[in-house]
């Protein structure tokens, strides 16, 4: 393990609230991209996560180049999208991702088989790999297409939301709460995504089939039922548990993009010697000791001490990371084996990597108080 580059799973979007605490600590982080130099549009939007670009702070790699068949893809997927086709309940059928369940071939009319088609590739034993990687690209394409247009429908119910609290504000009585229109739309934001499961399937194989190496050691997730999977795939194979290294409490994600900078300047001055510990963590896990624990894991800490002297919890929301180190297992294997496995053959015979293990990590919000 030898590098502190540290990979977001399975998101291909670019967060703030995520990627605020953890570049206090880590940095670069990397998003996999579904196709290369493709940087997303939320990218473009956010002025904290355009900062961290600039900075070096966040990167994006794509694990399988499409080369010289990007274009081509890319005007399909623009295609999908501004037919107002209904590519919504397409990314929901699980056939035409090909990721669902066991289908031996496409049918002729499928997006899947028109694709293959045009790029020369067809469903054959010796091509199967290749076909996986589409299959992968275009759910996660078509996944960011709508998750985009949820984002803009949650803004317009927002907007549509105040403007219908101003009105039935005059209505009001003091001891009368009204009926609100918008109400069950705008808690969307709890809003479960059902195509989640799909989307690690497609990430996993296009992070474990590509042909280009990631030389990554370090995964983190905001999922717990990721997390959760991944510690359970890893102990029933190697019969072993996970070793838990720190629990690492870190600045919460909302803070303003225009401190972003000087904030982060002051803690990474005053902290320069624990994240140096860190570092040497993430590169030799199985190098903590009592002193690194003491230091950095907690509550009490020195660590956590110097967080709530830069990010007091009575202006910042704090939240926690948990790393943990699972030894003599190989990333690609492990995300393939736990979340997009099928019996085929190819993507058996695709997966000998370096048993180099592995550190995840679990990142979730600090209760209040």
């Amino acid at each position: 393990m030898n590098t502190n580059t540290v990979y977001i799973f399975p998101d291909t979007m670019p967060r703030a609230e995520l990627l605020f605490p953890l570049v206090q600590v880590f940095w670069p982080v990397v998003y996999l991209r579904p196709v290369e130099n493709d940087v997303p549009v939320t990218a473009d939007q956010s002025n904290l996560c355009r900062e961290m670009v600039e900075e070096g702070l966040l990167k994006f790699n794509c694990p399988a180049p499409l080369a010289d068949n990007r274009d081509r893809f890319l005007q399909l997927v623009h295609d999908l999208q501004h037919r107002r086709d209904d590519y919504a309940g397409q990314l929901s059928s699980l056939s035409l991702a090909g990721l669902g369940g066991r289908q031996k071939t496409e049918t002729k009319t499928s997006i899947i088989s028109t694709l293959l088609k045009q790029t020369g590739i067809q469903d054959e034993q010796d091509e199967q790999r290749a076909m996986i990687l589409w299959q992968a690209r275009l759910l996660l394409k078509l996944g960011e297409i709508f998750d985009q247009e949820q984002e803009e429908l949650q803004q317009h119910l927002t907007r549509i939301s105040a403007r219908e609290n101003g009105l039935l504000a005059e209505l009001r009585k003091e001891d009368e709460q009204p009926f609100s229109l918008t109400k069950a739309f705008t808690a969307g934001d709890d809003r479960a995504d059902g195509q989640q499961r799909l989307r690690l399937k497609a990430w996993s194989r296009l992070f474990a089939l590509g042909n280009q190496q990631i030389d990554a050691s370090t995964f983190i997730t905001t999922s717990r039922d990721a997390f959760d999977l991944l510690i359970e795939q890893y102990e029933l194979v190697q019969k072993i548990p996970a070793q838990p290294m720190l629990t690492l409490p870190l600045p919460g994600g909302r803070a303003a993009a225009d401190t972003f900078a000087e904030q982060r300047a002051a803690f990474i001055n005053d902290a320069s010697g624990l994240i140096d510990d860190l570092k040497r963590l993430l590169k030799n896990p199985t190098s903590i000791n009592e002193k690194d624990r003491i230091t950095l894991n907690g509550p009490g800490s020195k660590w956590t001490n110097l967080l709530e002297q830069h990010y007091p919890a009575g202006k910042n929301s704090h939240c926690t990371l948990s790393l943990y180190f699972l030894p003599g297992v190989d990333p690609g294997n492990l995300f393939l084996e736990t979340f997009g496995r099928d019996e085929d053959n190819v993507v058996k015979e695709a997966t000998e990597g370096r048993h180099t293990g592995i550190i995840i990590g679990i990142m979730e919000e600090q209760a209040e108080g």
